[in-house]
Formats: structure tokens, C-alpha cells, sequence
């Protein structure tokens, strides 16, 4: 069992993932996490392309889930990476889509393992675990990139963005 929040209550639940338990504790974010997503690398050759603003729903040691505008396989010879700020630190993650689905009418929800080494992995469970304990003492998280607005408007707005900057480059 592991302790999992779920927009501010502590409970119990039994996670898990392709019918193993997961390696690691994963939580639930109260609000959406902004983070800057890149392709940095596809079939092992390192891209040089633009980033995308997309949004965090819950993150652990191994992975995260994430919402976006873009529609991408489940693939791992594709590469991401992970910009952000969590407890006033910056984040930097790495992993590749191991599953995708169609969320609310126009968007995509992602599920990514993360491709990185033991240290970085605990760097981002000790985060995670400092989050969570600011949840159960009922306090919000103000010191990181959250977005406290309705999601699909959010993504809305990176979609008609992308559009402009797609129009530009013509």
C-alpha cells in the first residue's frame, strides 16, 4: 500500500502499473504542475527543436502523468525531458511514453517512466515526499510552477499558441 493524495486528503491505495505495484511513491498534485517538455532525443539522435508548456497531474520517483495539446506515440526511442520547479528547486527529469490516451475532447494524457540514475530518482522522491508532507499539514504549494486554473482552458491556450507560432515560421 502506498499513501496517496488526492486534492488534499491522505488515503490509502494499492497502485499499480502493467500488474506490478509500483517501485515508487507517486502523488497526486492538488494543482497541475507546469513544466517545459522537449524531445531531446529520437531513435538515440539528439534533436534540437522547441519546447512545449505541459502540464504535471502526478509524479513520483520512476514517472510522472502529464497532459498535452500534442499528440505523441508511446515510444521509447523517444526521449523527453522535463523542465520545472518543485519546493523552490529547479527539475530537470528524462523518460520516454509508455502509455497514451485520448483526455477530455482534444487532448492527451501521457504516462513516462523516467530514464535517469538512482541519484536523480531519490533527488526527485525527496521533493516529492517534502510536497506531500505540506499536504497533510493542509498547506498549499506556492513555490513551484502550478496551475490553478481550469486545465483544459490552459491547454486550449498552448494549442492556439502553437498555431501562432506555426503561422509565424511560414
Amino acid at each position: 500500500m502506498d499513501r496517496r493524495l488526492s486534492y488534499g486528503k491522505v488515503s490509502e491505495v494499492t497502485i499499480v502499473s502493467e500488474g506490478h505495484q509500483r517501485e515508487y511513491f507517486r502523488l497526486k498534485l492538488e494543482h497541475a504542475l507546469c513544466a517545459d517538455m522537449t524531445i531531446v532525443l529520437v531513435k538515440g539522435k539528439t534533436m534540437e527543436i522547441g519546447s512545449a508548456t505541459v502540464l504535471i497531474e502526478d509524479i513520483g520517483a520512476g514517472g510522472l502523468l502529464f497532459l498535452s495539446h500534442l499528440k505523441m506515440p508511446a515510444n521509447d526511442q523517444l526521449v523527453l525531458q522535463f523542465e520545472t520547479e518543485l519546493c523552490g528547486q529547479p527539475l530537470k527529469m528524462y523518460g520516454h511514453v509508455v502509455r497514451t490516451a485520448s483526455w477530455e475532447q482534444d487532448f492527451y494524457e501521457y504516462a513516462v517512466r523516467f530514464t535517469m540514475d538512482e541519484v536523480q530518482h531519490l533527488e526527485i522522491n525527496r521533493l516529492v515526499n517534502r510536497l506531500a508532507i505540506r499536504y497533510r499539514q493542509r498547506r498549499e504549494a506556492t513555490d513551484g510552477r502550478f496551475w490553478k486554473g481550469d486545465r483544459s482552458e490552459f491547454l486550449r491556450g498552448m494549442a492556439e499558441k502553437s498555431l501562432v507560432l506555426q503561422a509565424n515560421e511560414r
